[in-house]
């Protein structure tokens, strides 16, 4: 089998952020077996190089399922009894080629098995995406989280509040420095044109501007927060209902009744630190812990994407020949439902859960539409999912099911001046037919002229 997939540069493991990697396939080039030298006796002989498999456990980890030529693409995978897996730490100098999943790929058992295992804690992964928490991760462990115990939240406030001052104060003085600095080369230049019409107006323009000695060295919430609370670790850090977040603490907490395992509220606040947002982490211990529970409706739209079939066909390359049924009509319960359980079995896109848990005024907006591959030009239909709540809509990213590049949404408009992806030649359409579902068979089409 043959990799269908964007070439792109290697890179060494460890300038991969976890967020980049997981859930990737990785091509590994025959040169780099010298540094597997460790692992050799646990992993099956290749002539070629191999084919892993990078994923997010506990901490990040490398799969070997199979072999492949990095030139030519061709791979083969193990069978699933000679699967070694190992952590990303322990190969940081590995050069790799990052591809990403097709549905193809997908069918291997072992991926399978990974995509369940994260499917099933769903929520949790829905965090990682947020890139504010990365410095309070562990580098091994991106689910653990360094957290600070709520003792004293006037001290929190204080000390957030003092950052923000600082953070202020900090940019008057560079702004007054640049003035005064901007000053001086004026009066240099209007000294050198006239130098015997110095003034003391002039003298005064030219003063040195000191910027307050009590602004530097500048705070640091972080070192500054660690000497005043108790710091702690928690894991799989949770988004809640009524706009709070949940984690699982690690070890037992002293002076109260909660114990590892147990899961607490917490709160994230979230600070400027030199131009980079970061979240810092706080453990309430006897705040109420929220519920995680779902509730989510079918979207009114004003405007519905009524359903219509495309037929297109290639003049100069028969076997090209294919009908698209896109939008929907009304409220479509059958498309809803089906949404309605990828959400139950974490299909989702990671991102969507935090607002679809943490607001009670979500729906969907959803219709079957026409997607191109902006790497293969594939042309498919699928889902498209838009998130609506009062204040914002989130869609859903969306990827080709043979080489797993993103795709783009083909408007209705659009669709007649299409070129077939096989030769690249205009497409012909044929006239435009409304379609609807069976109302005893769920996959069924029928057409209306």
């Amino acid at each position: 089998m043959k990799l269908k997939a964007k070439r792109i540069k290697r890179h060494m493991v460890r300038t991969y952020e976890f967020w980049q990697m997981n859930l990737r396939l990785l091509v590994i080039a025959e040169d780099q077996k010298k540094l597997l030298e460790d692992f050799s006796a646990k992993l099956p002989p290749s002539d070629s190089g191999y084919l892993a498999f990078s994923y997010l456990d506990k901490d990040l980890r490398i799969a070997f399922l199979g072999t492949v030529d990095d030139e030519s693409d061709e791979y083969e995978f193990f069978d699933n009894k000679e699967i070694v897996s190992i952590p990303a730490s322990a190969v940081p100098n590995l050069l790799v080629r990052i591809v990403k999943l097709s549905e193809e790929l997908a069918e291997n058992p072992f991926i399978q098995q990974v995509l369940q295992e994260q499917a099933n804690n769903a929520l949790a992964m829905s965090t990682l995406t947020i890139r504010a928490l990365d410095s309070r991760r562990d580098p091994q462990q991106p689910n653990r989280l360094r957290a600070f115990l709520v003792e004293d939240e006037d001290r929190i406030n204080e000390l957030i509040e003092l950052h923000a001052m600082r953070q202020s104060a900090l940019e008057e003085a560079e702004e007054q420095a640049a003035a005064a600095s901007k000053k001086a080369k004026r009066t240099k230049k209007k000294d050198s044109d006239h130098p015997e019409e110095e003034t003391e107006e002039d003298d005064e323009e030219t003063e040195e501007v000191n910027e307050d000695e009590s602004l530097s060295p500048q705070i640091n919430i972080s070192d500054e927060l660690e000497k005043a609370l108790q710091e702690l670790w928690v894991y799989d850090l949770t988004p809640a209902n009524n706009s709070s977040w949940r984690a699982v603490l690690e070890a037992d907490l002293s002076g109260s009744k909660l114990k590892a395992g147990d899961p607490v509220h917490v709160d994230l606040r979230f600070v400027e630190q030199e131009g980079e947002e970061i979240a810092l982490v706080f453990v309430d211990p006897e705040a109420e812990v929220e519920d995680v529970k779902i509730e989510v409706s079918s979207y009114r739209a004003t405007r519905l994407p009524w359903r219509k079939a495309y037929e297109l066909e290639c003049l100069a390359n028969h076997d090209f020949h294919e009908t698209y049924y896109l939008g929907r009509n009304g409220e479509d319960s059958k498309l809803f439902n089906k949404i309605v359980a990828d959400i139950r079995y974490g299909r989702l896109d990671p991102a969507m859960y935090i607002d679809m848990v943490q607001k009670d005024d979500v729906s969907m907006d959803f219709s079957r539409e026409l997607y191109r591959c902006r790497n293969c030009g594939d042309l498919h239909v699928t889902r498209r999912l838009r998130l609506v709540t009062e204040e914002s809509s989130m869609s859903e990213p969306y990827y080709c099911p043979k080489c797993g590049e993103r795709s783009s949404q083909v408007k209705r408009v659009h669709i007649a001046s299409l070129n077939c992806p096989e030769c690249h030649k205009p497409l012909d359409m044929k006239p435009e037919k409304v379609w609807y579902a069976s109302e005893e068979e769920d996959d069924s089409i029928l057409l209306e002229d």
